[in-house]
Formats: C-alpha cells, structure tokens, sequence
C-alpha cells in the first residue's frame, strides 16, 4: 500500500500535463512520472451522477463510496481501492430514521427511492457505513469552479502541501512548489523528489541519493487545478472561514477519472485555499500555501 502511495502521490506530476485530477500507474516506477489516465485504467467505469444532483464524497475503509442526492432519489457509487466499481453488494440507505434497501444501476451503483434528509447514511455490504451531513439547501455553482480554475492557471507560482492516503491509516504528504509555465519541484516526506525545469528533469527516490537527469516531454503548464478540465454537479454546500478568508465551500465531480471534490474557494479573489478528493484509492487534501510568491527552483546539485 505504501508503496503504491509513493508511486501515486508522485505520479500526481503527470496532472500537470494533462489537467487530470490525479494518475495511477504510470511512470518510471522509481516514484515520479510523466503521462495521463485516469484512476480506472482498464476497468469499466461507474455511471456519472444523476444531472442535477448534489455529490458528496466520503471513506468506507479503502473504499470510495459517493452519494449522489435528489429530491426524492439517493444513488451510492462504490469503488475499490484498485479503482473496479463494486458490484453485487447488499446496499441500503438510512434516511433520517428510514432504512431503504437498494438496487443495482450500473457498474458499482446502487440506488433508491428515499427521502432528502440531513443526515444521510450509505450502508455498503461489508464495510463500515458512512454518514453524510446534507445540508437544507444548496446552490448551482458551476461558474464560481470555472472563475477558480481560471484564476489557478493564471498565477505566476504555487505552493502547496498535499496528503495523500489509500486508506484509514498511513499516507504520505508531499509539499509542491511550482513556477509559471514550466517549472516544479516536489519532495514526499521521506521519500521521493523531482525537479522539473522545462524539458529537463531531475528524479530521486529517497533524500541523499544520487539524481537522475532525464527528459520532460513534453514540458509541464503550471499552475493548473487539481480537478483537471471536467467539474459537474457542482453546489455551494456553505460559507464558511479558512485563515480569515471567507470561502465557499463547494462539492462536485469528474466523472471522467472518477473523483469526488469539495473545494474552498475565496470568495474575494477566487483562489483554492483547501481542496479534498476522494476517489478510487485516493483520499487527498491539499492546503494551498503561498500565491504568486517568489519562487526559485535550481537544478540539484
């Protein structure tokens, strides 16, 4: 397991080229990589949320589970820690003080008639129940995610502190330090580090040990939002405060990877400040730190 985060918290470098949420899979194997996918490579994906819907996200163990929530309709989305969708399980809802029993909608989705109630529970057969906290009313939100992905692009540099887990305990943390266009640098606690500085690329897989030159092709766009290009269903959940800076704090996925998000976003100046992912594997949380700051990354020596 810890080996994989290495490879996963690592490979998360490879987003930057594509604009993907976060890799798997794919790369040197020695903790860094360059290249795109998704989360589910080579396994069929889950239907995407009712349109419409609100999203939330949350850990059964090393599972995924999402709950999409309607009016009057709950639909769960289940997935491994190996990405598959879980199919073929016993899959209830408690809805306030309702128990509804579900039924299969697609590859790893289970859904019902039930409710919207502010406390909402998936039972997924074999794992612990999670319980999610729906709020009484939500707002589309799909041009303040739009406004926050712009304004990410457009900085001059970021920096970041990301953790990472595939399950409930352990995980990895990386810091990110990043400078327009085509500049990175991260280092895992610990463990693996890159520099990246146009076409060329320095990897090491734990500190004191020798670099290793290569090639970065093609050359990496920094900044860029962790979500990738794709956010749908996309609320304001609440408003809320993060070192002194009033936020929204807004749900929504991309079905593409598959992952889940809420995001506190600015509401001055639209940056990110926090960001929270769940997804198949993955649970990851970034703090955003610093903001068109000076920023210089060397070669190592």
């Amino acid at each position: 397991m810890q080996r994989g985060l290495l490879v996963a918290g690592a490979v998360a470098l490879a987003a930057l080229v594509a604009g993907v949420a976060v890799l798997a899979g794919i790369g040197s194997g020695h903790g860094s990589a360059v290249g795109s996918s998704s989360l589910s490579v080579g396994v069929v994906a889950p239907p995407a949320p009712p349109r419409g819907a609100l999203v939330l996200a949350g850990e059964s163990g090393e599972r995924a589970v999402a709950l999409a929530v309607l009016p009057r309709r709950l639909t769960a989305t289940v997935l491994g820690g190996d990405g598959s969708p879980l199919s073929g399980l016993t899959l209830s809802f408690r809805a306030g003080s309702r128990v509804v029993r579900a039924r299969p909608c697609g590859h790893g989705c289970y859904t019902a008639r039930a409710p919207r109630a502010a406390r909402e529970e998936v039972r997924p057969g074999g794992s612990p129940p999670v319980v999610f906290r729906v709020p009484a009313t939500t707002r589309p939100a799909a041009a303040i995610v739009a406004r926050a992905a712009r304004v990410t692009r457009a900085l001059r540099s970021l920096v970041y502190v990301e953790s990472l887990r595939s399950g409930p305990t352990g995980g990895i943390v990386t810091t990110w330090r990043m400078k327009a266009p085509d500049e990175v640098q991260y280092g895992i606690r610990g463990g693996a580090s890159a520099v990246v500085l146009g076409e060329r690329r320095w990897d090491r897989d734990h500190p004191g040990e020798a670099w290793r030159r290569s090639q970065q092709l093609p050359p990496l766009r920094v900044p860029q939002p962790a979500w990738g290009s794709v956010a749908t269903n996309v609320h304001v959940l609440s408003e809320a405060s993060v070192g002194g800076r009033r936020v929204w704090v807004v749900s929504f996925a991309n079905p593409t990877v598959p992952a889940w998000f809420t995001a506190w976003i600015d509401r001055e100046t639209y940056r990110t400040v926090r960001l929270r992912m769940t997804a198949a594997g993955h649970f990851m949380l970034h703090r955003y730190l610093e903001f068109d700051r000076p920023v210089r990354i060397r070669p190592p020596r």
